[in-house]
């Protein structure tokens, strides 16, 4: 994460400089309405700015009526920008979903230790008892979902007995059809 952070700071600061190269004396010309790029602090803030999408388009018009190539360094900052806060983002949400992960995994094998366990190099009694409950709950669950498997397959098995039976005594009553077609049954 600090490493996206730095990448985002290094990025700023080489189209900061690029920006105030390129667009310095816009605002003392009279070209564009603020003083975008005049500074370094300024284009920083502009960058950032441009960064937030807050308005980009318009400073970026303001620029493109005096340099019609002034969209392509635009452009490649937003976009750039872009993919270095997604990330940055999608980093902080990773780790504290690894964080959060890792806390649980810990809690069901009785190894998760509060800071101030770590700290003092002892595990919390009701901690572990907690847990232990939790890991009795969930083996009675499953010995209680195992009785109802035997007793929903027990059913099953006496219910298919019960239609094979039924097809049997079925079958036993129904005549035999006869050998010929024009044959007729005498009394």
């Amino acid at each position: 994460m600090f490493a996206i952070g730095l990448l985002l700071f290094l990025v700023s600061y080489i189209f900061a400089v690029m920006f105030t190269q390129l667009f310095k004396d816009l605002y003392e010309r009279g070209l564009t309405d603020e003083d975008y790029f005049g500074r370094m602090d300024d284009t920083f803030f502009t960058l950032f700015q441009i960064m937030t999408l807050d308005a980009w388009a318009d400073i970026a018009r303001q620029v493109m009526d005096v340099y019609t190539w002034a969209w392509l360094p635009f452009v490649v900052f937003v976009i750039v920008t872009g993919f270095v806060v997604v990330n940055l983002i999608i980093a902080v949400i990773c780790d504290a979903i690894s964080a959060l992960h890792d806390d649980e995994k810990a809690k069901l094998h009785g190894t998760f230790e509060e800071e101030e366990a770590t700290q003092n190099e002892s595990t919390h009694p009701a901690l572990q008892g907690d847990v232990r409950e939790q890991l009795l709950s969930l083996e009675n669950h499953v010995e209680e979902l195992t009785k109802m498997q035997e007793q929903t397959l027990h059913s099953v098995a006496m219910l298919t007995r019960q239609i094979q039976l039924q097809r049997l005594t079925r079958s036993e009553q129904v005549p035999p059809a006869p050998s010929q077609p024009g044959a007729v049954l005498s009394s």
